[in-house]
């Protein structure tokens, strides 16, 4: 399985409603998107801690309201024909993921400074009030504590545990978080680290692989979900 790591950023800017909609017509199946909270409490959808890199604003988007946030271009800065594309909330992405038949991952993407249980909350009730269906959704973090008041709301939510590091207690994230998955920077993984993850009935992602030479290697090695920026290439 392949999942469009924040839509297909090779192709239009990331984490938009451009980016799924076009990585949906290039065949995927699977998005991965990133969501925090704006200053006034709203999930957005973002990956970066400040707005310089992927939109025509500066600061960090934690000290922006929403309406400061729907006031920039999230599209200008990756190709003039993407100017004007409006800061997407989390509550567009999850209508267009549902009118495209999408399965979302999506990342609950924390920074120093972040609540990580005040954005799992606020992400849930969003789940909840727009009956966004479980089997067609994912809720991914590097933040334990995340995706533990994530089970605690919402038990039936699948959860995946990401790290970029594999000196992690396998036993301890088993029992406190229950994850469906975990996901793993492909750099670090080794065929005994799988074995590992693997033995325990988990799914294992990796990302970001760019190289589709390499694809093959990694599901030989059990991996089940490859996340990728350039999912028309595999």
């Amino acid at each position: 399985m392949l999942t469009a790591h924040r839509g297909i950023p090779s192709k239009a800017p990331e984490n938009t409603l451009s980016g799924i909609r076009l990585a949906a017509q290039l065949g995927a199946r699977w998005v991965e998107l990133d969501t925090q909270l704006s200053k006034d409490r709203i999930p957005v959808i973002m990956h970066d801690e400040s707005l310089d890199r992927t939109t025509n604003g500066t600061g960090l988007l934690r000290e922006k309201t929403l309406d400061q946030l729907r006031m920039l271009d999230t599209g200008e800065w990756y190709k003039a024909d993407y100017s004007g594309e409006l800061f997407p909330i989390l509550e567009e992405a999850l209508e267009e993921c549902k009118r495209l038949n999408l399965t979302l991952n999506l990342e609950l993407k924390l920074y120093p400074g972040s609540d990580p249980e005040a954005l799992a909350e606020r992400v849930i009730e969003l789940i909840q009030e727009t009956e966004f269906p479980l089997d067609k959704l994912l809720l991914s973090s590097f933040s334990g504590d995340a995706l533990i008041r994530c089970r605690e709301l919402m038990p039936d939510v699948r959860r995946g545990f990401i790290s970029d590091r594999t000196d992690f207690s396998l036993n301890q994230t088993l029992n406190e978080i229950e994850p469906y998955s975990i996901h793993l920077d492909h750099r670090i993984l080794t065929p005994e680290i799988a074995r590992d993850i693997k033995g325990t009935g988990v799914v294992l992602a990796i990302w970001t692989l760019n190289e589709p030479e390499k694809a093959e290697y990694f599901f030989n090695m059990g991996v089940d979900n490859i996340i990728t920026d350039m999912i028309d290439q595999f």
